[in-house]
This record gives structure tokens, C-alpha cells and sequence, in this order.
């Protein structure tokens, strides 16, 4: 049976958009499945075609206008192509990556539990970004110097840009937690999620002890308990009952709670989580900091009972704390005490006006103080909103700059598009999921939604085909999503001022 939380009476269209998801899922497997012989090009818009017709009917003249993007996942790439649909044809936009392909990450736990291949969420960059007029760069940034606008590569080459968004995610910051590297498992990055993969396949032949969770100090909670209860389903089908008594199952957290995600919970999800972790018979511990990371287990303190003490454990999984890249974190006033990018409302640098931040690395500020630290989690709707808000507010800058060209008095533009900051997340639990939808996502709320059930699921599958289509055709933000989304209140920027 589905299980609502509702605010506001939404559960129809909350089925609407859950419906939207599975048709458009369902179209994109079938219709653009190769095997089929058919294009997914074929039956949706092409952001290629659009932009083919504008160039068309759009004059190509001005100086071209340079903006970089540093990072390939969904906050690098919703930005480029947010960026190609607002900006002229003729400014440059070019992505650069540490890796050449794209991976859709929230599909990591499937990765992990054997439910998809790497091959099934990755996408090609060296082919996808040019065939939208996006260059693409294959590099490591070894050095970003601010003053001549140029930014070095690890193989020697400089790239210069008038305006730079920095969208490069988190660095897992195992170094914090002794052994979690060498011991550890984690489904962070999808060549991670693989590994654990292999040592799942190894539990099931040689079972022992599980333990699953988040560090002190982690942001990104949804996952660890994503692959906690896909791992329980998995083991079950693999070896049934007898396999799972073989492998008990612990989840430790840094959270004060069981389901409060780094937000004081979203809707119904303490309720939700605890039920399903009682019906699973899995043993949990909150507000626990992890001291260090063996072969065979763990140590962890109960904080808010002073009791240090280990677990066993022949499979342990645990999200890390987030941390900012050390290049950035060597340019002056550019980041926090944690290597976080500074950003202002706008996604804007204080210190460098032309410099923008989305998505993981950017530096938001805890949402509760909790008694072992917590961070702020930043799911993929709000990451694609902060690049929206970035692109029009550098447009805003470029559009300025080109009309006051000639005078030296202009000044800035004054900003106005800020990301609402709404979180739309989707979730696999095995037998069942949920869906959350916070609005916004930081409290305080004006709405809180909780669909439980396994409509869920099949919303989650049929959000994997969408997004990787939205990647492939090279728009993150077509009208038809903008429409549905919008029905139920959900957008992702404003640029009305704020009110106290």
C-alpha cells in the first residue's frame, strides 16, 4: 500500500508528476532503445535543432563571450547547457573535465547492488558536449589564476574565460576518518559504487557482519540509506533468509535521528525510515562519530551517551565528510576553512565577481546544529537550479559589460535570479521508496510531501531514463518539465527580492 504525508492536499498531483516520470521513463527505454531502431531524438525537442534555428534567425555579431565550466557532472552540465540556450550562438562555452564521461550518480546504489552496470548511467562528454556547440576539455586545473583570467591545466595548456563557473563536486574526505580508505566502502563516485559491487558478491559467498552509514561531518545521507536497504533486498534474493541471518546489519549516523538527512528530516521520513528499519530488523545507532575503520570493524562513539565501543563488520560502507579541492583552496579568500566555495545568493564569488559556484562544492552553511556535525545535503533538482540562477546572472553580467563597453563608471549590474532552493528526491528501498519533495529544501517550509510505496520506484527508474535523455539532447530544462513542475509549485529560480 502507498503511504502519503501530505501539506496542502497534493497527493493528485504528486500521482501526476509520478505518472509523467513513468511515461516519459517508459517512451525514452522503448522509442530511443537502439535495439528498436529508433532515435530518443526522434520524439522530444532537440536542444541541437533549437539551437540550429536560432542561429538561423539570430545575428552572429558581437565578441565572442568566454565562460568555463569546471566539472562534468549534473551542476558542470546543466550549467553548459543552460548556458547555450540563454547565451548568443556565438559565445563560447567550454567544459572542462577530469574525466570523459558522465555519470548519473544517484543511480550509484544500483551500481553497488548489481541493479545496473556503469555502462547503463555513463555518457560519452567527448561526444555529447560538441554535438550542442559546448567544447569539452579532457584535464585536470592545476592552478587558477584570477588575476590573468587563465586557468591551468596538469598537462601544461591554459585556458583563459571572462566569466568561470566552478562545479567540480566534493573531495571525499576519507584522510578523516582512519581506515575508512583501506577498509571502507563507499558509493560516492560510480567507480566506488563498482568495487562495492565485487565485495558484495564476495559477502554473499563468505557472510558476515554488515554496517552501513554516514561519518560525522557528512552531507549526503539519502544514499547510505538507499544502499542499506537495497543491499538487505539484494542479500535476500541471493540467499533468502538464511544469508540475511548470516549477515546482521547495523547503520550508524552522525544524524541526531533516524531520517534527519542534515535537515531536520524531510516530511515523513523518520517514520518512515524507522519502520522499515524494524520490519528489516536492522539494529541502528545516531549520534555516533566514527574513530576509526578496521578489516573486521569498526570503533564508533555514542556521543550523546559518552560510550565508545566496536562493531564487527566484514562489509562496512560509510559516506565520508565533503571537502573542497585543494586547488581552489590555494586561491586567496575564494573558499572556507574547508576548501568550500564562498558564494553569495547569486552563486556568486564576494571576492571575484565573474567567478560562480554550483552544486556540492559550493559552501552552505550547516542547516541544524547538531551534537556530532552535520552538513547540508544539495540534491540534484537544487543543484540544477543553482546553475540556472549562475547562467542568468552572468548573462545579466555580460549583457552589462557589452553595453557599457565604452564606460568606465558603469560599475557591476545589480543581480536578481537567486535558486529557490527546492529539493525533489527520489528513492529505491528495495521492496519499496519514496519520494520527498521540500519546498524548499532548507527549513522553513512552506510545503512538505512524502509519497511512500512502490510507485516510487518505479518514478525513480523512470527519472534515471529521463535525465540521462535530458543529458543526451543536451536540454536540462525543457518546457514540458518546466510545466509539470511548476503545477505543484516547484521552480527553480526567482528573481523577486527577498522579503524579511
Amino acid at each position: 500500500m502507498t503511504h502519503f504525508v501530505l501539506v496542502r492536499n497534493y497527493s493528485v498531483l504528486m500521482k501526476r508528476i509520478a505518472s509523467f516520470l513513468a511515461v516519459i521513463g517508459i517512451q525514452i527505454f522503448f522509442f530511443g532503445n537502439k535495439v528498436w531502431g529508433f532515435s530518443a531524438h526522434s520524439y522530444l525537442p532537440s536542444a541541437t535543432t533549437n539551437r540550429r534555428e536560432m542561429e538561423l534567425s539570430m545575428s552572429s555579431g558581437g565578441v565572442p563571450r568566454k565562460l568555463v565550466i569546471v566539472g562534468g557532472g549534473i551542476g558542470g552540465l546543466a550549467s553548459a547547457f543552460d548556458a547555450r540556450h540563454n547565451f548568443r550562438p556565438t559565445d563560447e562555452i567550454t567544459v572542462i573535465s577530469d574525466r570523459d564521461k558522465f555519470y548519473f550518480t544517484p543511480s550509484n546504489p544500483w551500481i553497488a547492488t548489481r541493479k545496473r552496470k556503469p555502462e547503463d548511467i555513463s555518457l560519452d562528454l567527448k561526444q555529447i558536449l560538441p554535438r550542442h556547440h559546448v567544447n569539452f576539455v579532457h584535464g585536470k586545473v592545476s592552478n587558477l589564476d584570477t588575476k590573468l583570467q587563465e586557468i591551468h591545466l596538469d598537462n601544461g595548456s591554459k585556458i583563459t574565460y571572462d566569466y568561470m563557473i566552478i562545479a567540480t563536486g566534493p573531495r571525499l574526505a576519507f584522510d578523516e576518518i582512519p581506515g575508512s580508505k583501506d577498509f571502507g566502502l563507499s558509493v560516492c563516485t560510480t567507480p566506488h559504487a563498482s568495487h562495492a559491487a565485487d565485495v558484495v558478491d564476495t559477502l554473499v559467498l563468505d557472510p558476515g557482519p554488515v554496517v552501513i552509514g554516514s561519518t560525522q561531518g557528512a552531507s549526503c545521507f539519502g544514499p547510505a540509506y538507499e544502499f542499506l536497504f537495497l543491499l538487505h533486498t539484494e542479500l535476500k534474493k541471493r540467499g533468502g533468509q538464511a544469508l540475511l541471518d548470516q549477515c546482521p546489519m547495523t547503520y550508524v549516523t552522525s544524524e541526531p535521528y533516524i531520517g534527519h538527512l542534515g535537515l531536520k528530516g524531510a516530511g515523513d521520513s523518520q517514520k518512515i525510515l524507522e519502520d522499515l528499519m524494524a520490519k528489516k530488523k536492522i539494529e541502528s545507532y545516531t549520534n555516533c562519530k566514527i574513530n576509526n575503520v578496521a578489516p573486521d570493524h569498526l570503533s564508533i562513539t555514542k556521543v550523546d551517551e559518552s560510550k565508545t565501543f566496536q562493531l564487527p563488520s566484514k562489509l562496512t560502507m560509510l559516506i565520508p565528510p565533503f571537502r573542497g579541492h585543494d586547488i581552489w583552496k590555494r586561491v586567496p579568500k575564494l573558499t572556507d576553512e574547508k576548501g568550500m566555495i564562498r558564494i553569495n545568493e547569486f552563486q556568486q564569488s564576494p571576492e571575484y565577481p565573474n567567478i560562480f559556484s554550483v552544486g556540492i562544492c559550493c559552501s552552505i552553511p550547516p542547516v541544524d546544529k547538531t551534537l556530532v556535525p552535520t552538513g547540508a545535503p544539495k540534491t540534484g533538482y537544487l543543484i540544477e537550479s543553482q546553475g540556472t540562477a549562475a547562467v542568468l546572472n552572468i548573462k545579466t553580467m555580460m549583457d552589462h559589460a557589452e553595453k557599457h563597453e565604452d564606460d568606465e563608471s558603469a560599475g557591476l549590474p545589480e543581480l536578481s535570479n537567486r535558486p529557490l532552493l527546492n529539493g525533489l528526491c527520489i528513492t529505491d528501498f528495495g521492496d519499496d521508496g519514496a519520494i520527498f519533495l521540500t519546498l524548499p529544501q532548507y527549513p522553513p517550509r512552506r510545503t512538505d510531501i512524502t509519497m511512500h510505496g512502490k510507485l516510487a520506484v518505479m518514478a525513480k527508474i523512470a527519472f534515471e531514463k529521463y535525465f540521462l535523455h535530458k543529458i543526451e539532447t543536451g536540454d536540462t530544462d525543457p518546457y514540458y518539465e518546466k510545466y509539470m513542475l511548476h503545477l505543484i509549485g516547484v521552480d527553480r529560480v526567482t528573481s523577486k527580492k527577498k522579503t524579511n
